[in-house]
């Protein structure tokens, strides 16, 4: 039985939320922390079965998030799987900003940046599942990272009863009970996941799919909108929106990231005589300058330092 604990109570005070830092990012990947509080008292009880862990953990408010560049360090995916015990947080990752309470909980994928902001003193709950083993369950995953799923709401609180006696066990299971257990917590969470999942959108799944693979092969004309997707599709411009809605994301900014995300692969294999303009142009993009601000909020990094890094030299 390998059970890691750690506190702020044998820490000097002016140093616990550095030393807060250091143990979040020990136990749940790499994270940086936002400001410096004062007072601050967090712990956590952290258990490994096979390649998976489980931490608990209650901490005052705070503020922090998961670069690219921390990401890229990862060496290996893995899908954390966060449920709120008591108090309230804000998650954000991608184009999906989730405020979880008690009972709520959220799927969050390690190979995409986020942010966290901790609002009240709170008791949460993550279990780190390998990105591989949790697609045995939840195939669609990708599409699911970020999106709230209600405590309250269909199979909420089944899985959050579930999850609240597992925390419970966290320091008194056995391993080999523990891992049985672990499969039947990932049936469960996969089961409430689908349930939010297809709300609302009878038949939606096979539309939605549709839908995302024309606005994919038509990211580069800068006309694509929601009503040129709408009627492509043969769908209502306000059922275009709640296919989006239902998982958690908006049409447009669904798009936006897209082909930020097909400008930064353009922009690390650099073409020699191929400027910033050039690609953002290519993929959709009519004004340079809000192309950069928002290649910067999404990637922390200027579109000019990623050519830079690809060895490139043009304008």
């Amino acid at each position: 039985m390998q059970i890691e604990t750690w506190g702020t109570t044998e820490v000097p005070a002016t140093s616990r939320f550095d030393a807060w830092g250091h143990a979040l990012s020990a136990t749940h990947l790499d994270w940086e922390l936002v400001g410096h509080a004062k007072d601050f008292n967090a712990d956590l009880t952290a258990r490994s079965v096979g390649d998976m862990k489980l931490i608990g953990c209650r901490c005052d408010p705070c503020e922090g998030f998961r670069s690219p560049t921390q990401v890229e360090r990862g060496s290996s995916d893995f899908v954390g799987i966060l449920f709120e015990l008591s108090g309230s947080e804000l998650v954000r990752q991608g184009d999906r900003e989730a405020l979880l309470l008690p009972g709520d909980f959220v799927i969050w994928d390690s190979s995409q940046s986020m942010q966290f902001r901790v609002l009240e003193p709170l008791s949460k709950m993550t279990i780190l599942v390998p990105k591989m083993a949790m697609q045995r369950f939840l195939p669609n995953l990708n599409e699911v990272a970020g999106m709230r799923i209600d405590g309250n709401g269909k199979l909420g609180p089944l899985v959050g009863a579930h999850l609240r006696q597992l925390c419970l066990g966290l320091g008194t299971l056995e391993d080999e009970h523990l891992q049985l257990v672990i499969d039947t917590t990932l049936e469960l969470v996969s089961a409430g996941v689908e349930a939010r999942y297809g709300r609302g959108t009878e038949g939606g799944a096979s539309k939605f799919i549709q839908v995302r693979r024309y606005i994919l092969d038509h990211l580069a004309d800068p006309d694509l909108s929601p009503s040129t997707i709408a009627a492509s599709n043969s769908i209502s411009l306000s059922y275009l929106h709640k296919l989006f809605a239902a998982r958690g994301a908006s049409v447009s900014r669904w798009i936006l990231r897209q082909r930020l995300h097909c400008c930064r692969k353009a922009l690390s294999s650099h073409v020699s005589g191929q400027s910033v303009t050039d690609v953002a142009f290519a993929w959709g993009f009519n004004d340079a300058s809000h192309f950069s601000r928002s290649f910067k909020l999404e990637f922390g990094q200027t579109p000019r330092s990623v050519i830079n890094r690809a060895g490139g030299a043009d304008g």
